[in-house]
């Protein structure tokens, strides 16, 4: 199968990259944002194969590093404990703020807690 070359504006893309934002924006307009952000992740994971590889070797670093794994608290003695949650590719928070601007969807707590909930291969310890 031959991809084409579509002229946008001066820019040539892909067909099938056309294809594909048309169907991330049908789904926005009809579906919640959980069915828009599979479709990313399915994307981000088929297009950069190398990235999700190197986010299962970070995960198991920073896994490594904690010292207590349960809740994900990092070295550091007393003044300097931090709870790492979660590894959040750049790539893909770039294409959901592509899709999704920090009005309509904001990368905090909430978010991310239920980020995890729905996709927990990027989470850093056993609880959320």
């Amino acid at each position: 199968m031959v991809d084409l070359i579509i002229e946008d504006r001066g820019k040539k893309r892909l067909k099938s990259d056309v294809d594909f934002v048309d169907e991330i924006i049908r789904l926005k307009n009809t579906k919640n944002r959980w069915a828009v952000i599979d479709k990313l992740i399915d994307r981000w994971v088929k297009s950069t194969p190398e990235e999700s590889h190197a986010l299962k070797i970070q995960l198991a670093d920073q896994r490594e590093t904690l010292t207590d794994k349960k809740f994900g608290t990092t070295k550091g003695g007393k003044q300097m404990e931090r709870r790492a949650t979660l590894v959040f590719p750049l790539r893909l928070q770039q294409m959901l703020r592509a899709i999704y601007s920090s009005e309509e969807l904001a990368f905090d707590s909430k978010f991310y807690r239920e980020f995890l909930e729905h996709y927990p291969q990027f989470r850093i310890p056993e609880k959320i």
